[in-house]
């Protein structure tokens, strides 16, 4: 068997939930192999890959067999291969389960594991093991789509929670890009150039230079700059019934869908710059990114943005392919700069690591400080139609809806004993401290108002205390078991977090291994969450006090979308619990034909409590009670000498959840309109609606509202998620047909956005079931055209042919989203429904292109 072959197999198995879990440290007869780079993974033998280190999920120093944990490895070789262009895309690719999809108020979002919600704080983010997600507001956001992935190794995903080890945000997985270190002296260059239709490019260049400095030390800079037209202007397209400005009450939208703004994965620039320097024990390393992401082709296209609605003198203009009137259904899609956002983020980190031995035990000393910013400005849309719209701000392009920032201090301590016979056991102390506020320029602003904050400054520190070991009871048995303690500043009224792990990994014979786990995670809600945010102050910095209701711009003139925020306090927002999630999981991993064929099944029950979510009726986040679900996965891998397949399932049902068993009632004033005139310090106010005879006409009218955070999640049977695949299949294939070309292809299946079916197709008029009255705000939406997503198959189909020359020179031809075209179902990406009666957008973006790409390696 060949040594490709042989790595193939071994990251198949390690690409699944179930690592063989055969032996603890001390028990084989040779240590676990440090992998550092992908060359050293085609030396191993098969027995050395199989006790290759892992560096995500555990703190102990244990190989792939004996990982109590749903672990995927994807390599350096599979991200080539596939020619994902983004973090997103990759993870789609390979991780089983896995999906992404988008907010247009947002960006991208992630989904796995019955988790799937209106910002990335569900999931860690980490860069060499460290955690990058920010604590003001929106998680694991810095790299979804920045690109440029050659300076990584391998990205490890931890599929379920994992608070043991990473403490608050572990509720859904764990994604740990593992960056290329030092091998020898070479300089490494890549140029790539796509494009969708002949008129619209992309194009990539990234560069890596390594080189030994002395006999202790090294150092590797590495650097990438990637840019987008993106798909075509208005070449987008949205279907059904997306959320505003789209004029949602139309009864007869276009059947073909709407045309979007601006151009779909276009970006202006995105660039990555990273240092890693070693000198014996001690390591440093450093990361910029700075990512772009442009939201017009997320939103409808507005046709006439220099005109008022309705306005008799607005010319006809050319949209979608015919000239259209003011006055029809083009005209009536709200006006406005909402179509120009852009998402700037900025992450600057630098990481410190040493490893002291003492004696057959270490001490390992881990410090760390991160910048960021987080930016909402608008995008220069190149158009003669939005001239008038781009004067926003004396022309200013880059105007700045809101910026805000963070900084991060972290400091950790851990003694790894590994003198015990049978025993390994790591403890240790962790404190962060995190500065919320301004940005890496010093802002922290809504619409450039110095005053008017996004986020509240302020300052929490979280002490962290865990422990966790590995006991070999017998030669076929092993126990793994953890606890952890955190307290943070807005959880230690709660008396802290405490978060417990427990396995058992069981080897019954050479060939199948089987693993049970519990494990937990918890999660602090961000600083938008707990504190004043930009939608309770005002532009004097003050809280809009009392019980004083207010507009979400209170000092703009209300229209027919404003928004009345009820009052809160900070008694209210400090009793927001920590998330809370759990999963039991029985795994395991049998190996047949002489270790060819692998098949890999697991099943889990999960139940997820508090997790936070936003609600429109109270502008503000709250706990949203719980849900249960079972998730099982199949994965079957095949290698031979020169192929390699991997075919993975996974089905997730929603179980043992009521969704009447999670409805919170709250009392909130009823109003009746607002002053004509600003008065006091220009902010417009209330007028309360008429009381009746029979109520205290010394109080304000109020009515009962009904909040279910829940029923943003799952369907109101309880069955189905509405934002997860009930069912998805995901195969890759590896053809190596000559010893200089490999063959490349992958598929996602996502058989029907199942849990939208009832939204989709529900009317008022008809009523099929009488649970499903809870969507009668939904007059219209059987009329829409949704391409009969919630019980159509979908699928994402990529190619490539990757040829390499000579050990200096490679070169590979990618074609990506095969089946997708402008009215494809097979194109679609689907809003994340964080208001299930508004957010039912589907994104036709993901369109058929094409890449070529050119490696090169320089020898010092």
């Amino acid at each position: 068997m060949s040594s490709k072959r042989i790595v193939g197999m071994a990251i198949l198995i390690a690409s699944l939930t179930n690592l063989a879990p055969a032996t603890v440290l001390g028990q084989s007869e040779t240590e676990p192999a440090e992998i550092t780079s992908s060359d050293d993974l085609l030396e191993l033998s098969l027995e050395e890959l199989l006790n290759m280190k892992i560096t995500s999920g555990s703190f102990l120093e244990l190989d792939l067999k004996s990982s109590a944990l749903s672990l995927t490895v994807i390599n350096q070789e599979q991200i080539h291969l596939s020619g994902a262009r983004h973090l997103s895309e990759l993870l789609e690719i390979y991780v089983p389960g896995f999906q992404y999809m988008h907010n247009k108020w947002t960006g991208i979002m992630w989904g796995m594991r019955g988790v799937a919600a209106d910002r990335n704080t569900k999931f860690i983010f980490l860069v060499n093991g460290h955690k990058l997600n920010t604590e003001a507001r929106d998680g694991a956001n810095m790299e979804v789509d920045l690109g440029m992935l050659g300076d990584i190794e391998r990205v490890e995903i931890i599929r379920g929670p994992s608070g043991l080890i990473y403490g608050s945000g572990a509720i859904g997985g764990v994604v740990n890009i593992v960056t290329e270190r030092y091998k020898k002296d070479e300089i490494k260059a890549s140029v790539t150039q796509g494009t969708w239709n002949g008129d619209n490019f992309s194009r990539q260049y990234e560069l890596s230079a390594a080189s030994k400095i002395n006999e202790h030390s090294n150092i590797v800079i590495t650097g990438g700059y990637r840019q987008s037209d993106g798909i075509g202007m208005e070449r987008g397209r949205l279907y059904g019934r997306p959320h505003w400005p789209y004029p949602q009450g139309e009864e007869n939208p276009p059947g073909e869908g709407v045309p979007t703004s601006g151009s779909a994965w276009s970006t202006p620039g995105n660039y990555r710059f990273g240092v890693d320097f070693n000198y014996k024990n001690f390591r440093y390393y450093s990361r910029y990114t700075h990512q772009v992401t442009n939201a017009s082709g997320y939103f409808p296209v507005v046709g006439w943005p220099d005109f008022e609605d309705g306005d008799t003198l607005a010319p006809d203009r050319m949209i979608d392919g015919q000239l259209r009137n003011i006055n029809g259904f083009y005209g009536k899609i709200n006006a406005g700069n909402t179509n120009r956002r852009q998402y700037v983020i900025n992450n600057f980190t630098n990481q410190f690591s040493y490893e002291l031995p003492v004696k057959d035990n270490s001490v390992i000393f881990n410090a760390g400080f991160d910048m960021n910013t987080n930016r909402i400005q608008l995008e220069d849309l190149q158009s003669a139609v939005v001239a008038k719209a781009n004067s926003y701000s004396a022309d200013r392009h880059t105007y700045q809806i809101e910026t805000f920032g963070e900084r991060r201090y972290n400091a950790s301590a851990m003694y790894m004993i590994r003198s015990i016979p049978k025993l390994q056991l790591a403890v240790g102390y962790q404190f962060r401290l995190f500065d919320i506020g301004k940005d890496m320029a010093g802002y922290n602003a809504q619409e450039e108002k110095a005053t008017h904050p996004i986020v509240s400054n302020v300052v929490y520190v979280n002490h962290a205390f865990f422990g966790e070991g590995v006991y070999r009871l017998s030669d076929h048995l092993n126990a793994q078991f953890g606890l952890r303690y955190d307290r943070h500043t807005r959880t230690a009224s709660f008396g802290g977090v405490v978060t417990p792990k427990i396995a058992l990994v069981a080897k019954a014979n050479e060939h199948n291994i089987f693993k049970l786990l519990y494990q937990t995670s918890a999660n602090n809600g961000s600083a938008d969450n707990y504190e004043f945010n930009r939608n309770q102050i005002g532009d004097d910095g003050q809280p809009f006090a009392g019980n004083d209701y207010h507009y979400e711009k209170p000092y703009e003139r209300p229209g027919g979308n404003s928004t009345p925020i009820p009052p809160v306090t900070n008694d209210i927002l400090h009793k927001l619990k920590p998330e809370r999630s759990s999963s039991i999981e029985l795994t395991s991993v049998h190996s047949l034909l002489d270790n060819r064929l692998n098949v890999l099944p697991s099943v889990s029950y999960n139940t997820i409590k508090d997790l936070f979510a936003w609600n429109q009726s109270l502008f503000r986040v709250v706990n949203s009670g719980s849900y249960s679900f079972v998730n099982a996965e199949l994965d079957v891998r095949y290698n031979s000498s020169n192929v390699t397949l991997g075919i993975n399932h996974v089905l997730s049902k929603v179980a043992n959840t009521r969704l009447t068993d999670n409805y919170e009632e709250y009392q909130l004033n009823a109003f009746d309109g607002y002053d004509s005139v600003a008065v006091g310090n220009g902010v417009y106010k209330y007028t309360p609606k008429p009381l009746k005879s029979n109520i205290d006409p010394t109080q304000d009218s109020v009515t009962t509202v009904r909040v279910n955070s829940i029923r943003d999640q799952i369907t109101v049977n309880g069955k189905n998620f509405l934002n997860l695949v009930t069912n998805v299949t995901k195969i890759y294939l590896d053809y190596k047909p000559t010893s200089w070309l490999t063959l490349h292809t992958d598929a996602r299946l996502f058989w029907g956005l199942t849990g939208r079916r009832d939204i989709h197709t529900y009317s008022a008029a008809n009523p099929t079931n009488p649970i499903l009255a809870d969507y009668k705000s939904y007059v219209h939406n059987d009329r829409y055209p949704y391409l009969g997503i919630h019980n159509s198959l979908m699928v994402k189909w990529n190619l490539s042919v990757n040829i390499q020359a000579n050990e200096k020179l490679s070169f590979s031809v990618y074609a990506y989203d095969i089946l997708s075209g402008a009215r494809s179902i097979n194109s679609l990406r689907w809003q994340q429904s964080g208001n299930s009666e508004e957010h039912t957008d589907l994104y036709g973006v993901d369109r058929t292109s094409f890449a070529v790409k050119l490696n090169y390696k320089f020898g010092l």
